[in-house]
């Protein structure tokens, strides 16, 4: 039995997608060759080898450094650029990041650092006061002491470009993970995935992997199918440990939803230490054989949500409440409540929620959109019990403990 048809245990039993099937759009009719899904989900998509482009550019002008903490200075050049230079006399000018990993590898306030580097700004965008030669000074003092109280002959990895630009500042004790490796391995393991809202570049790997072979009508009135997918990362300059979660997608907007009943299944594993690939390698495939059987039942119970309904109770105030539980922050909710009033109106329960907080998250920042995702699996798991409290907690509120909720009178 294959992975997908582990995934798949009542396929022969459902319409194979009558969505992707009939969907009719741009890129024309019909399915994308050799699959079961339409050209115009297949166009959504990325494949391995597209992804792997990305990954590829400026490779041969990397390289990683071990230098010990003698033979970094920290310096201003001739440019008047900030720079950490080497006893070699190569000089490399540090990006955000890098000031920020040094702060903390140093014992520093990353705060006062970034206030000495950049030319801070107010809440409206205008610059409040421009850095002068003195800030300049000042930095490369604070760092000089800063190094002064490391040990000699502890050594940091310096992760370059050729162009001069340190990308990364990190300790002795980081172990790296190529990103180009990690999606071999994906690639391996499901050689039929395609790669959703990609957020890669040369640095890091952020999205998901759909599975198309698992696109199962699964019988719901409503204008889509649903699927397995992975959500997985990766991160070279120390951002992120390398991660993989399983999850359900929705094929219509392709919108992911991080099922947290799985935890325990998953990979998130810190760059630290000595890594055996070969060793990790084993345990991608292991987890990921343990998550396909899972998915079916996390669509399942995804599209069971759609008991929960309103009822009475306006559905911005029902937002509100849920926004309010999750301690969302005003930005956040008033996103959700937008993705709901533009494209999930329809959907007067619980389903249409959890479907607008995915949405929502797609217009954030990675961080932020795992932070939806997760929310969205979250709200999976949610009773007829809490589901009724919340209701009845939304159904009293006023518009004043409405708008404090948005920040806004939205209509």
């Amino acid at each position: 039995m294959t992975d997908y048809q582990m995934l798949r245990p009542d396929a022969a039993t459902k319409d194979e997608g009558n969505f992707v099937q009939t969907l009719q759009g741009q890129t024309g009719t019909g399915f994308q060759k050799n699959t079961h899904v339409h050209k115009d989900w297949w166009a959504q998509t990325q494949s391995y080898e597209e992804g792997m482009e990305v990954l590829e550019q400026g490779v041969s002008e990397r390289e990683d450094l071990m230098v010990p903490r003698s033979q970094i200075t920290p310096a201003v050049n001739l440019a008047g650029d900030f720079v950490m230079q080497l006893a070699d006399g190569r000089e490399f000018k540090p990006t955000q990041h890098a000031v920020n990993q040094f702060g903390v590898a140093t014992f520093t306030s990353t705060f006062y650092l970034n206030s000495l580097m950049n030319n801070p700004v107010k809440n409206n965008g205008q610059e409040r006061f421009q850095r002068d030669e003195q800030d300049a000074e000042t930095l490369v003092a604070v760092c000089e002491n800063a190094l002064r109280r490391v040990e000699a002959d502890k050594n940091f990895r310096l992760r370059t470009y050729q162009d001069g630009t340190l990308r990364a500042f990190l300790t002795e004790k980081y172990a790296p993970i190529d990103n180009r490796w990690y999606l071999e391995q994906l690639e391996d393991i499901l050689p039929g995935g395609r790669l959703s809202h990609w957020r890669g570049d040369a640095d890091t790997i952020f999205g998901n992997v759909l599975l198309p072979d698992t696109i199962i009508d699964y019988g719901q009135d409503d204008d889509s199918d649903y699927g397995g997918m992975l959500s997985i990362g990766n991160c070279e300059i120390g951002k992120r440990r390398i991660s993989q979660m399983p999850s359900i997608f929705r094929s219509i907007c392709l919108n992911g939803c991080i099922w947290g009943q799985t935890k325990g299944k998953s990979i998130s594993k810190v760059h630290r230490g000595t890594i055996d690939l070969d060793g990790l390698a084993t345990h991608i495939r292991q987890n990921i054989e343990a998550q396909l059987p899972l998915l079916p039942d996390g669509i399942e119970r995804f599209l069971g949500i759609k008991v929960h309904t309103c009822d009475e109770v306006p559905m911005k105030n029902l937002i509100g409440a849920v926004c309010s539980d999750k301690k969302l922050g005003k930005k956040e909710s008033i996103e959700v409540l937008t993705q709901w009033i533009q494209h999930e109106r329809t959907d007067r329960n619980l389903f249409g929620i959890v479907n607008a907080v995915t949405r929502a998250g797609q217009t954030f920042d990675n961080t932020g959109w795992v932070k939806f995702d997760e929310l969205g699996g979250s709200l999976l798991d949610m009773t007829e019990n809490r589901w009724d409290a919340i209701k009845k907690r939304a159904d009293t509120y006023d518009e004043k403990e409405v708008v404090a909720i948005f920040g806004t009178d939205f209509e």
